[in-house]
């Protein structure tokens, strides 16, 4: 039987009024009979300012770990799903009007069950109109040099690294919204088993600046991410309307490069 792993299987149930919150395996509580999601608040070390975003064009923020709606979502290539399998999180990314970036690098945050993925390269993506059913058009694609390091935060039994691809060829972009992933690939036999999971950040930004811990640059789109597998036979979904309401809103996720006014 193929194993439910579109969110990390942790979840949370309430025995009884006198309970706390409980953290076990077993189906999605929200939702029944859909995949299991991660969903319980938990203490995260103490913040801090990631030097993995510089130059920085922009940060959602650190994953909020005592937030209600606390979650990871699968990002992965092969790993625990399989050689020639992949679960992807797409996450929306506006660049204002009236400006043009450079783009050198992307990362994003993840719960994994190992210290590496040990794979040298992981592939990244940014498409253009994104729906729910449709993956819009493809802009720029690659597979580039990652690095994967600790971030310092933990929670549910996985540590959370820092997952970032450095881009060999710079890509420009003007003003518009855009979607993009950078998919954490595990392919090799050392790595099969591995588990990852794309962190949330719950903190939902204003109109004008974003609000998530240590988060930096213009507000990016919020309940604007999209998940789409072979493996779970999924197709540009929302992950809210996966999750469930208060859940999977924003990735801790962020991208690198230079900004200059038109």
């Amino acid at each position: 039987m193929k194993k439910m792993l579109l969110l990390v299987a942790l979840l949370v149930a309430v025995s009884a009024a006198a309970q706390g919150p409980v953290s076990h395996v077993g189906q999605n509580v929200l939702v029944p009979g859909t995949p299991a999601i991660m969903s319980v608040p938990f203490a995260a070390s103490p913040a801090k300012t990631p030097s993995y975003c510089k130059p920085c064009l922009f940060y959602t923020g650190d994953f909020n770990g005592n937030g209600s709606g606390a979650d990871g979502v699968d990002n992965e290539m092969g790993g625990s799903l399989g050689s020639g399998e992949y679960a992807e999180v797409y996450n929306g990314m506006t660049i204002p009007k009236g400006y043009t970036w450079t783009i050198t690098g992307m990362f994003v945050n993840t719960l994994a069950t190992g210290s590496s993925n040990d794979d040298p390269t992981d592939p990244w993506d940014i498409r253009k109109g994104v729906s729910s059913g449709s993956g819009g058009t493809d802009v720029k694609s690659g597979t580039d040099k990652d690095t994967f390091k600790a971030t310092g935060n933990s929670g549910f039994g996985y540590s959370e690294y820092n997952d970032k691809v450095t881009l060999k060829k710079k890509v420009v972009l003007k003003a518009g919204t855009y979607f993009v992933d950078v998919l954490t690939s595990c392919q090799t036999s050392s790595c099969s088993g591995g588990e990852f999971f794309e962190t949330d950040q719950e903190s939902a930004p204003t109109k004008t600046k974003c609000t998530g811990t240590n988060c930096f640059g213009p507000p990016q789109p919020w309940d604007d991410t999209y998940f789409n597998s072979n493996y779970f036979g999924i197709a540009w979904e929302l992950t809210t309307a996966l999750c469930g309401s208060g859940y999977c809103d924003q990735s801790s996720y962020g991208v690198l490069g230079t900004a200059k006014k038109d």
